[in-house]
């Protein structure tokens, strides 16, 4: 009877510590993920010398000269409220081949908003997501116990966030006052 009594306990242990794991994604590449909406996330406040209008006009510029078609990544572009939104997207390509080709392997499409305020800007960077006949969000790629995981998915978030580095180095170099020449002759 004593038996049967510790093996009813710890088979009900086992069943309550079952329902209540959690079921959170790994972040092993160290992506940002935002805590509330736990989606990979970018962002960061920057303190840059300007009044409102000029770091808006800056983030204009800097999207004019980062993307081929300026005008259809923005959706919103509102100066009132100091604000850029837009969509892109980017290939991502498979582990090269033997003799050095790469393949590509999808198109990854994100959101990003630049909001600027005076002395200051936020960029945020979110809705990554695999283009395809659904909405495939990027965060199932760090999901080692997904059934169609394969670790091809971590090769690919390293080149995500390689391509969301060196975007975001760019707009800060975009957002910095330009160097006035003088041209006294």
């Amino acid at each position: 009877m004593k038996k049967l009594f510790i093996t009813a306990i710890v088979i009900t242990g086992f069943s309550v510590s079952a329902f209540t794991q959690k079921t959170t994604t790994e972040n092993i590449l160290g992506l940002p993920i935002d805590t509330v909406t736990k989606k990979i996330m970018y962002k960061e406040v920057i303190q840059q010398p300007g009044i409102k209008d000029t770091l808006y006009y800056r983030a204009l510029h800097w999207i004019n000269t980062f993307f081929k078609n300026p005008i259809d990544v923005t959706r919103i572009r509102d100066k009132e409220n100091g604000k850029v939104e837009g969509i892109y997207r980017f290939k991502v390509y498979n582990t090269p081949m033997k003799d050095g080709v790469k393949t590509e392997a999808g198109v990854v499409s994100y959101t990003f908003i630049i909001e600027c305020k005076e002395n200051k800007y936020r960029y945020k960077i979110t809705d990554l997501n695999l283009k395809s006949v659904s909405y495939f969000a990027l965060e199932r790629w760090m999901n080692k116990k997904d059934p169609s995981y394969i670790p091809e998915w971590d090769y690919y978030l390293t080149q995500v966030d390689q391509y969301m580095q060196e975007f975001i180095k760019n707009l800060k170099k975009g957002m910095l006052e330009a160097v006035k020449i003088n041209d006294n002759w």
